[in-house]
């Protein structure tokens, strides 16, 4: 049985009924029943709403967990015919760079000069294909090739497995061992997979491997909700199932119960243009509250004006009632978040970021923003962080000499290291000391100096000539990566040209500049005890599977949502697309820029042709960036303009 369980459709609560129906009905028993899952959280929630529909007696034994933990299962059985140890252990992501980079040193001497964590993608890739040979001259293709076969004897002496080996391990034993393959065909009677639309050939083997002896399998997903191909997962293994199996039922889940019927009708549009996929099309579930507020389109200007204007939005909602935690902004790539994060700090509106890393995490931001600390008002952490960033030449024998005498002199770090011939530096070294103070005696002066260039492009050559850029390249792995990590830089000198835009180009306006991106970084320490509702930023990505009454789209653009660099099937970006829309309860606010900086200039930008399909009468657009005050509004602003005459005139009199 194939369940196409639409977004907001309440597939948990099918995959709960169905299973207690089971038990229940006496159809098997609960330990005859195996339903895999994408996430711990997942199969826990499961597990425990089975028990209170039954009761924990009934539904003790069923199988419920992820891949990985059914393949450590089976490992943990059949550990001498996968020649482990009975008491083998299981690789961090970090010990296996950590293995890889030990044995680089015998590849052409090579320790350094190669990304661990990017041969350890690659060999995870390669081994969910059974790929062992480079396809094209290429050095990483290369280091891959030779250092698979070792990576895999180093963990089979050690007795240790990694992630990947977790699911491919059942696949293989079963083709190696006929009694293996016997026990896990008729392990189950009842197989279930959750999220299936998000399989990839792997654990697809497993699943028709699972299934051979089986007497029934429902799997539950939707193609529609496809969005992970980039890491592997195969849309097509959802499209084919009912091919795959006489008889098999397909039952579509089409009522949602989330979004109001206005958003729904947005979200059928967008999606039905794709042409692969099982036909179904979402159905409001709750009509009590019949339409619900048309969506809206905002167009600014540019994307500082959308970044200001949705903040905004932002307090204006706060100030009707919403919790800002009922608040999330949604944008397709995470070089969009940085604007938006830096608007909101000004604001002082709290957020939390879901998912990757915050734009004023990375070490690129923190470099900077550690340059421009140390050039207004320097302290120790931050110098010590930039003084070899890049590479002058101050080795940690100097500054070792520089923090003693700071110590024996009770005087800061500053001020001892240009004091370098009293702490005893050399010569040389101190010339080095002495070049860096320089630099950052004249850093505010060449950013906000008046020239026909922006405080932001001022920063970039700054930053190219002292050698930052080319550090940058020999962190990367490839050029590629050097240039994500270059961009990284250009947007926030973006981000810098948006604020002093607004500011002036003064010093004062680049150290309140300063302080609003540094204030992220006293909310972070604090957020775990801080149970402040937050407002909720993430990629469309990171977004699926949750739900906010509130949703912002930024950035609704071409070249954004599609994006530019995935060529002519764009079937997977409109499922992103799809995907995001419906995260909406309530309200989408969906926006876009006239222009956006690219390269230190502003180009124009087009309307996503996602947008362009939607017909026009399907929501409100405000082209100028502003929503109209309505006359409830407009009542409310004069009620209290002549409340506060009122009590003004009171004043008066009584004086």
């Amino acid at each position: 049985m194939l369940i196409l369980a639409g977004a907001g459709s309440g597939k948990t609560t099918v995959l709960v009924a169905r299973t207690g129906r089971l038990i229940d009905e006496k159809v098997c028993k609960a330990k005859e029943i195996c339903v895999l899952t994408f996430t711990n959280k997942a199969a826990k929630e499961l597990q425990h709403r089975v028990g209170q529909k039954l009761g924990k007696k009934l539904a003790k034994g069923l199988w419920t967990g992820t891949f990985h933990s059914f393949g450590l299962q089976v490992l943990k059985q059949y550990h001498k015919e996968a020649r482990l140890p009975k008491n083998f252990g299981i690789l961090s992501g970090g010990d296996q760079s950590a293995i890889v980079k030990e044995l680089l040193k015998d590849f052409r001497g090579s320790k350094d000069s190669y990304d661990a964590e990017t041969l350890v993608s690659m060999m995870s890739e390669w081994r969910a294909i059974s790929r062992w040979k480079a396809k094209k001259e290429d050095e990483y293709e290369e280091a891959c090739e030779w250092l698979l076969p070792k990576y895999l004897k180093r963990l089979e002496h050690l007795g240790l497995v990694d992630f990947d080996e977790l699911m491919l391990a059942p696949v293989r034993l079963a083709e190696t061992f006929p009694d293996i393959a016997y026990d896990l065909k008729n392990r189950f009677k009842q197989l279930m997979v959750d999220e299936f639309q998000d399989t990839n050939k792997i654990q697809m083997k497993l699943v028709l491997l699972l299934s051979a002896g089986a007497q029934n399998i429902s799997v539950v997903g939707d193609d529609d909700q496809s969005i992970y191909g980039w890491r592997g997962a195969e849309v097509s293994n959802i499209l084919n199932f009912p091919h795959l199996f006489d008889d098999c039922k397909v039952v579509r889940l089409e009522r949602n119960y989330r979004s109001t019927p206005s958003i729904l009708n947005i979200a059928n549009v967008v999606i039905e243009k794709n042409t692969e996929r099982h036909d179904k099309i979402l159905r409001p579930g709750i009509t009590s509250n019949g339409e619900g507020e048309k969506p809206e389109l905002f167009i600014y200007e540019n994307e500082d004006e959308e970044a200001e204007r949705v903040c905004d939005e932002i307090n204006r909602f706060m100030g009707e009632g919403y919790e800002a935690g009922e608040i999330a902004i949604l944008y397709r790539s995470n070089s969009q978040g940085a604007l938006i994060e830096a608007e909101l700090r000004k604001h002082r509106i709290p957020y939390k970021l879901n998912g990757g890393t915050a734009f004023f995490d990375r070490r690129e931001t923190k470099d900077i923003l550690a340059y421009l600390r140390c050039a207004i008002n320097p302290n120790e952490i931050s110098l010590r962080r930039i003084i070899n960033t890049p590479n002058r030449g101050i080795g940690e024998t100097s500054l070792d000499k520089v923090i003693e005498y700071s110590h024996e002199k009770s005087i800061s770090f500053e001020r001892a290291a240009r004091n370098w011939q009293s702490a005893g530096v050399s010569d040389k070294t101190g010339k080095n000391f002495e070049d860096f103070f320089q630099l950052l005696d004249e850093l505010v002066v060449k950013i906000i100096r008046e020239n026909n260039k922006t405080p932001g492009q001022n920063l970039l050559k700054l930053f190219a000539d002292i050698g930052y850029k080319n550090f940058v390249e020999k962190l990367s792995k490839d050029q590629k990566t050097a240039s994500l990590r270059w961009n990284l830089v250009e947007i926030f000198a973006n981000v810098l040209d948006s604020f002093m835009d607004q500011g002036g180009r003064s010093p004062q306006s680049l150290i309140e500049f300063i302080d609003a991106m540094e204030l992220r970084d006293q909310m972070v320490d604090n957020e775990e005890k801080d149970q402040t509702p937050k407002v909720q930023l993430m990629t469309f990505h990171a977004s699926k599977g949750l739900e906010y009454p509130i949703c912002f789209l930024l950035g609704v653009e071409e070249d954004i949502i599609p994006h530019k660099s995935l060529g002519g099937d764009i079937s997977e970006e409109r499922r992103l697309f799809y995907v995001a829309i419906t995260r909406a309860k309530q309200k989408l606010i969906m926006s876009r820029a006239k222009e956006r900086r690219k390269f230190g200039r502003l180009q124009k930008s087009a309307p996503s042709r996602f947008l362009l399909e939607i017909p026009e009468d399907m929501y409100k657009t405000y082209d100028m960036g502003f929503r109209p005050v309505s006359t409830a509004e407009r009542k409310s602003m004069l009620d209290d303009l002549y409340s506060k005459l009122d009590s003004n005139a009171k004043k008066q009199s009584l004086s």
